[in-house]
C-alpha cells in the first residue's frame, strides 16, 4: 500500500505543481475556473492509485474502506507537497498574493499559510469524497458480472 500510495502521491504532486507552473507562465494563474483541471488530476491519480492497489489486493475487494484509505493516502501526499510547494511560492511572489488577498474577501487576513490553508482543506474533501466514489465504481467494475447475478431476475 505505501509504495502505491508514495508513487501515485508524487505524481499528484508533480502534476498539481506543474500545471500551476504552466498556467502561471501563460498568465493564467488568476483564472479562478481552471482549479476543474487540479480536479481532474487528482480524481485520475486516486482512480489509478486504486485500481492499483485493488488488482495487488484482489481479497479486499469487498472492503471499500481499504480503497478509502489508498486514496486518502496517496492524495495526502499529493496534496500536502504541493500545500508546502504554495507557501514557499506565495512566500517569494509578493505580487501573486496581494493579487489573493485583493481578490478574497477575507483577503486581509491571508498569508502565504492561510492561504495554503485553504488549498488542504479543498485537496482534503475532494480526497475523502472522490476515494469514497472511485473505491465504489472500482470495485463493481473488478467484480465483474457475477457480483449482480443475485440482484437479476
Amino acid at each position: 500500500m505505501k509504495k502505491i500510495a508514495i508513487k501515485y502521491g508524487l505524481m499528484m504532486f508533480a502534476g498539481f505543481t506543474a500545471f500551476f507552473l504552466i498556467m502561471h507562465l501563460l498568465g493564467q494563474s488568476q483564472n479562478y475556473n481552471l482549479r476543474i483541471f487540479n480536479g481532474v488530476i487528482h480524481i485520475g491519480l486516486i482512480t489509478l492509485a486504486i485500481r492499483e492497489y485493488r488488482k495487488t489486493n484482489p481479497e479486499g475487494l469487498s472492503n471499500y474502506i481499504s480503497g478509502v484509505a489508498m486514496g486518502m493516502y496517496a492524495s495526502l501526499i499529493g496534496v500536502l507537497g504541493f500545500v508546502i510547494f504554495m507557501v514557499l511560492y506565495l512566500s517569494g511572489d509578493t505580487a501573486f498574493m496581494a493579487y489573493i488577498q485583493a481578490s478574497f474577501p477575507i483577503g486581509e487576513y491571508l498569508n502565504p499559510i492561510t492561504a495554503s490553508l485553504f488549498i488542504l482543506v479543498e485537496g482534503v474533501a475532494v480526497s475523502l469524497i472522490g476515494s469514497y466514489i472511485v473505491t465504489r465504481i472500482v470495485d463493481m467494475n473488478m467484480a465483474g458480472d457475477e457480483a449482480w447475478e443475485r440482484y437479476r431476475r
